[in-house]
């Protein structure tokens, strides 16, 4: 740009007719005061032209879009990035994971969901979805009608740097780490809290945020705002990250249905002795909610988190869970009317000791119809169980 008004300008000049000398000496006077405007000028839109490059941030979608190993934007800031080798290979590997996920649960999922869930719940309340990490993409399977869906691991929440502002080094690094936490995930049905811990610590872009991201993108959604929260103790939603519970509130966009959705993710210790006073109020007031448990780690089978265990029994509308979730037996017939599905062996050796005696003659007085996909610890889909309770 520069050498083009330079060029210009010369060309002007050269038209000029010739001028007696006392003028000519005058004109070179003038031509030595205009050159500095010129110049400045010419500085000023060289400095504009560039800094308006980068002076468009790309959208939270985009970003989304970019980790999921999916096209961006037209005119997207990150659209040069979707050209480089690691990005293609990442997008590639994406892709057929994702692929194999969708033929393998996601597809079995919906017409499970449309056939036995949907006709008994109210489909369109809050999903609650406690001690399931950053996992929107199995909640928006289950209940893709939520108004709102409410996630809770021991992850951190950090805020998305600008993807422009890494090196290549990094973003290669960030990309390669997706996949490895995504591993269980898309091939076991759940993440494992240590390895995603060590996943996430790894990264240029540390916490759930890209996880959320990715599942958000693969799920069809866009994202049209992303805004970092806590929680006061009387369960008010703060904005930016102050003492006390920390999260981040999303609202998505849904093509499917044209329209908006929250998302809300809490970092959050359930039990009795560390559960925060602001996020067991904060749920207290969602209901009545659809509530989600699957690979809870049995944690609420023991005294020591009675008091979120409670809360669910009070706030739910509707169950859907495996057996790592509550106990059958706080699920009495006076109150929950109780739907099996899949064969209930027992849990898995790590958990063999939270064997439930009652469930096993549940499920041998039911005969209950079996299951098209993997859900919990037990992926196989022939040996998976799933209970769906809901209240009178």
């Amino acid at each position: 740009m520069a050498e083009r008004l330079n060029a210009k300008c010369r060309r002007v000049l050269a038209k000029m007719p010739m001028l007696p000398k006392a003028a000519k000496k005058r004109t070179e006077t003038m031509k030595y005061w205009i050159r500095i405007p010129v110049a400045l000028l010419i500085f000023l839109l060289v400095i504009r032209s560039a800094s308006g490059q980068n002076s468009r941030l790309a959208t939270a979608s985009d970003v989304a879009r970019y980790l999921a190993g999916m096209p961006v934007s037209d005119g997207s800031p990150l659209a040069a990035l979707t050209r480089d080798p690691q990005w293609l290979a990442h997008s590639n590997a994406m892709n057929q994971s994702f692929a194999k996920m969708e033929t393998r649960q996601l597809s079995n999922i919906r017409t499970w969901r449309e056939t036995m869930l949907n006709p008994v719940i109210a489909p369109n309340r809050v999903c609650l979805y406690l001690f399931g990490g950053p996992d929107f993409l199995y909640a928006n399977a289950f209940f893709p009608d939520a108004a709102a869906y409410v996630l809770q691991g021991l992850e951190t929440v950090d805020s998305m740097p600008d993807l422009l502002t890494l090196p290549a080094q990094a973003l290669d690094g960030t990309l390669q780490n997706i996949q490895i936490s995504l591993n269980n995930a898309l091939n076991y049905t759940y993440f494992e809290t240590k390895d995603m811990r060590e996943d996430f610590a790894r990264s240029q872009l540390k916490g759930v945020l890209p996880i959320l991201f990715v599942f958000i993108a693969r799920s069809g959604l866009s994202i049209a705002k992303v805004d970092y929260i806590s929680l006061a103790p009387n369960g008010a939603v703060i904005d930016g990250f102050r003492s006390g519970t920390r999260g981040v509130r999303m609202l998505l966009d849904d093509p499917r249905t044209g329209r908006e959705k929250s998302l809300y993710y809490f970092t959050a210790d359930l039990a009795n002795g560390s559960m925060s006073p602001g996020i067991l109020r904060f749920c207290s007031n969602l209901g009545p909610t659809n509530s989600f448990l699957k690979a809870a780690s049995y944690l609420m089978h023991e005294d020591s988190f009675s008091t979120v265990r409670n809360l669910l029994l009070g706030v739910s509308a509707a169950i859907v869970q495996d057996d790592s979730g509550i106990p059958i037996r706080y699920l009495t017939s006076d109150r929950w009317t109780l739907r099996f599905f899949g064969s209930y062996g027992g849990p898995i050796e790590l958990f063999k000791k939270y064997y439930q005696t009652d469930l096993s003659e549940d499920y041998a007085r039911n005969n209950p119809k079996p299951l098209t996909f993997g859900f919990g610890y037990q992926i196989n889909r022939r040996t998976s169980n799933l209970i769906v309770a809901v209240r009178h």
